[in-house]
């Protein structure tokens, strides 16, 4: 491995437990919340510019504290690995020829096998062919299976043919049902993907109920629309995981604001007023692209006006977050090599905020 990418993936893993060691402070912090101060799960809603990287490791720490939490205001189902594993499932069933699906499907916790099984799966298929006067092209994962795994290709089979009479909602518990399907989910992948499983599956029985079509209209249907599920935050139990964005209306005893150093990023293709005017004597807009850095004064113009745009939104957004808290806001910030940018959340309010902190009501901690 080249220098360069050995200190690239350094750098990687430095980051990442630099950000485990930061939400697991933050985790802390909520634990004495409701265990010292008595206040409970529902009294904290926490505040994150998008939900990566932070938001669901949080949920994760929360849990292992024995903290209820509310989770995400929103869920992409197939971002997490259990839903993946079922829409690959039904990509094979569907299509047994689809050898990628079924090597996912391999791996899944459902059948556990390994890269090297999955190697030598695939390997074998050109020793099959010579034995079945066949092109190797055409002979495919799953025959493989029938002649080295026929008790992997047997449970397959079966249901391949519950795909083709079952409803979503019916063909889904079916196979979470057999085999303890089920719990090797869980045990494999944690029990955070119960909260994402149980929506799917309420997905499925909506769609069962509602719309005609076998499982292949179906994840067409989930994936261009169907996978994103909002929740109603403001009933939630626990501790609530927010985006700013999908704060507004919402309040909580305790805020906290841990995702303050992204800040807003340029463009490379900019929209702007043109020469050109439609019947009404109306400029029309016109997009200028970059590719880049050594560009026109007309492009530095255009660049300054959105990106000017870009952090007045950026500051209202901060405003929206802020006022969120009806009794305590607490600002936490991460960045892996330790200097935030000038006009990051956390810069601009340790900045303002220290200049006016009376060690009463704000109170500043650096602990980098």
């Amino acid at each position: 491995m080249k220098e360069k990418e050995t200190k690239t993936l350094s750098e990687k893993k430095s980051t990442a437990i630099a950000r485990k060691e930061y939400l697991c402070a933050i985790a802390d912090k909520i634990q004495s919340l409701v265990t010292n101060e008595k206040f409970i799960p529902s009294d904290i809603m926490v505040l994150v510019q998008r939900r990566n990287p932070f938001a669901g490791p949080l949920v994760k720490e929360l849990k292992s504290r024995g903290i209820d939490v509310a989770g995400n205001d929103r869920i992409i189902l197939p971002e997490f690995p259990a839903i993946r594993d079922l829409l690959n499932l039904i990509r094979f069933c569907i299509d047994p020829s689809d050898d990628f699906a079924l090597c996912c499907t391999l791996k899944s916790p459902f059948y556990r096998l390994n890269e090297r099984n999955i190697f030598d799966i695939c390997s074998y298929r050109k020793e099959l062919a010579k034995n079945t006067l066949n092109d190797a092209k055409t002979v495919t994962v799953f025959d493989v299976l029938q002649k080295n795994n026929p008790d992997i290709f047997a449970k397959l089979s079966e249901i391949i043919q519950w795909s083709k009479t079952l409803a979503p909602y019916s063909f889904f518990m079916r196979v979470l049902n057999t085999n303890n399907n089920r719990e090797n989910m869980i045990a494999a992948l944690g029990t955070q993907i119960i909260d994402p499983l149980e929506e799917f599956l309420t997905i499925c029985l909506a769609y069962e109920r509602t719309q005609p079509g076998t499982l292949k209209h179906f994840i067409k249907w989930f994936i261009t629309g169907g996978s994103e599920i909002k929740r109603d935050m403001d009933s939630s139990s626990g501790v609530r995981i927010v985006t700013v964005h999908g704060s507004k209306g919402l309040e909580a005893p305790i805020v906290f604001l841990i995702d303050t150093i992204t800040t807003p990023k340029s463009e490379k293709v900019f929209m702007i007023e043109s020469d050109i005017h439609n019947t009404n004597r109306e400029n029309l807009k016109a997009w200028l692209w970059a590719p880049q850095k050594n560009t026109s004064e007309k492009l530095d113009i255009a660049a300054d006006i959105v990106m000017n745009k870009k952090i007045a939104e950026y500051y209202r957004l901060l405003y929206v977050a802020m006022t969120r808290a009806r009794d305590r806001l607490y600002i936490y910030g991460f960045t892996a090599n330790k200097n935030s940018p000038e006009i990051a959340w956390y810069t601009q309010l340790t900045k303002i905020l220290s200049e006016i902190s009376d060690d009463k009501t704000i109170r500043i901690v650096n602990d980098q």
